[in-house]
């Protein structure tokens, strides 16, 4: 890892099965994540998120439309999601790598690994390893209450 690698670790009160779910579930994922969602659940599958600036969903305001997209490289059902993450409207930004580790520790209980790797510290504003780091604590949160509930 780089001192650039975001890694984040969260218990969710859920089995891994409904995590995965909601992480790799199109419909699921605009529950807690994105305003809208492309994820086809296969290596290979097109991967494209769609972020309003305009959208109230967030505690933050974005100053413009974002659209992450990419391919999914891994998907292991209930245990492993992998994608590479890109913003191509965005110059200079790299193609970004998104892991989603999942471990059942307890009886509806979930430790999620999520690590965002290939950042080069040329990212600026809201592209930086630190704010998509802000970001991922923020959406790890919803999607820990989100899976509470289901």
């Amino acid at each position: 890892m780089s001192d650039l690698d975001i890694k984040k670790i969260v218990e969710i009160d859920a089995s891994p099965k409904v995590v995965f779910q909601a992480i790799s579930d199109p419909k699921e994922l605009t529950n807690w994540f994105p305003d809208a969602a492309i994820l086809e659940p296969r290596t290979g599958g097109k991967f494209k998120l769609s972020f309003f600036k305009d959208s109230d969903r967030r505690p933050k305001k974005m100053d413009q439309d974002f659209f992450p997209e990419g391919k999914v490289l891994e998907l292991v059902p209930n245990k492993k999601l992998v994608y590479t993450w890109q913003h191509k409207t965005i110059p200079d930004f790299p193609e970004t790598v998104v892991t989603w580790e999942l471990e059942e520790i307890g009886k509806n209980k979930t430790r999620l690994t999520l690590t965002h790797s290939g950042f080069t510290g040329k990212e600026g504003d809201m592209k930086s390893a630190k704010e998509h780091d802000q970001g991922w604590s923020y959406f790890l949160d919803e999607l820990a209450s989100y899976c509470k509930k289901k």
